[in-house]
């Protein structure tokens, strides 16, 4: 890294490289930084790995690791004591440098990374932004008032993050809600390097059934047993469905499957978790990649990383419109709209993709890694951080001179 560029700390408690769709959003922003013109630190809360405390990561990039993340094995109340100091040693990493960073970019840590950062920045004279990627709620009000983690989200949203100097926003949802609290916003969507991912060719059967595949941790967002089912509606003869991230003991369990004793059909193949590139061979691999969600706040204010590298892969997308994903989703052309997150409607859906012949699967293909070139590669977003980044620098000039 050079020493005569100016640079930006990326902070917050991510596991980095290997933190999932986090540590890969914050890559892509990261690279997107560099070609702005800015050296990137991510300081990782996560404890050191066999890495070491601090290695560098692509040019202009470099991770240290401030092991925030330490109270693991702690009984739960001292645990939660622990995390409401978190970011703490971050802060105290950053306040040791020789030269201040140009900016600070919290991802994630909420409230009690806030609560660290805030007073330091003004005291520093640094600008701070929050990236914005999801705004978690409770199906109930009784769910919202048992879990300390939404008080904390819903104070940081509301509260702390409208007092910083901007924000990054993934989706026009929280652009639009922090733009009408007077920061800076910078949309951008979650990114990736198309050097690093490559559009696949699947094997070219005619005989073989079509091949889906979902990727990920179904966790509360994806609605995975009506895809389950709309799989099994079809008949192995007719459709596979790859699902990488969930073993084969964790898809018996499964709605789906229990009703059907646990044996898992010819049409369903588990492969338990993988690594970041087995996924993407298994999703490269496949004629179209299919999730759901409910439409809610949840996939409203977010965006779903793995419609991102579907399409960089050049795996059309079936799936009901959530978020900006009518921005890019085009029926027949970058893959097929369910027309909502029903067995019914998605089964509809696959009736028309294995209708599709040959020639126009390979033809949204093409279109669905144009589309990811323009709408989601870093290059695409240069000019929007280095925008913000300055945008926020005077926000936060006007507010120190304003104190």
């Amino acid at each position: 890294m050079s020493a005569r560029r100016p640079w930006i700390a990326y902070v917050g408690p991510v596991a980095f490289p290997e933190g999932g769709a986090a540590a890969r959003r914050i890559l892509g922003n990261a690279k997107a930084l560099v070609a702005a013109g800015y050296d990137v630190v991510i300081v990782s809360g996560q404890p050191p790995d066999a890495q070491g405390c601090m290695f560098d990561v692509a040019p202009g990039i470099r991770c240290v690791s401030t092991n925030e993340r330490d109270a693991e094995h702690l009984p739960k109340a001292l645990r939660y004591a622990r995390y409401a100091l978190m970011g703490a040693s971050s802060r105290q990493w950053l306040n040791a440098q020789p030269d201040m960073p140009d900016a600070v970019i919290l991802y994630s840590g909420y409230t009690p990374y806030l609560l660290q950062f805030i007073r330091w920045a003004r005291r520093r004279g640094v600008a701070l932004l929050f990236d914005a990627v999801e705004w978690y709620t409770a199906p109930t009000v009784s769910n919202f008032l048992a879990s300390p983690y939404l008080w904390n989200t819903e104070i940081a949203m509301r509260v702390l993050i409208p007092r910083l100097d901007g924000v990054v926003a993934i989706s026009r949802a929280l652009e639009g809600y922090y733009r009408a609290k007077g920061l800076p916003v910078g949309r951008v969507p979650p990114l990736f390097d198309p050097d690093d991912i490559m559009p696949q060719t699947p094997l070219d059967d005619p005989d073989a059934p079509l091949r889906l595949a979902y990727s990920g941790s179904p966790g509360r967002k994806d609605l995975i047993d009506i895809v389950i089912e709309s799989v099994l509606d079809c008949g192995a003869r007719s459709v596979v469905l790859d699902i990488a991230g969930m073993s084969e003991e964790e898809l018996r369990a499964r709605a789906p499957l229990k009703k059907r004793g646990g044996l898992i059909p010819d049409a369903l193949r588990a492969h338990g978790q993988v690594s970041h590139a087995r996924s993407t061979e298994i999703v490269g691999q496949a004629d179209f990649t299919v999730f759901l969600r409910s439409v809610n706040r949840v996939s409203t204010h977010g965006f779903p990383t793995k419609f991102v590298e579907s399409l960089a892969l050049g795996t059309p997308v079936i799936t009901n419109l959530t978020s900006d994903l009518s921005d890019h989703l085009r029926d027949g052309e970058t893959g097929l709209v369910c027309a909502e997150p029903t067995r019914a409607a998605l089964g509809a859906a696959l009736t028309r993709a294995l209708a599709s012949v040959r020639t126009a699967r390979h033809a949204m293909r093409d279109a669905a890694r144009e589309e990811a070139m323009v709408a989601f590669s870093y290059r695409a977003h240069v000019s929007t951080l280095g925008a913000l980044i300055d945008s926020s620098q005077k926000t936060s000039n006007r507010k120190a001179f304003s104190i």
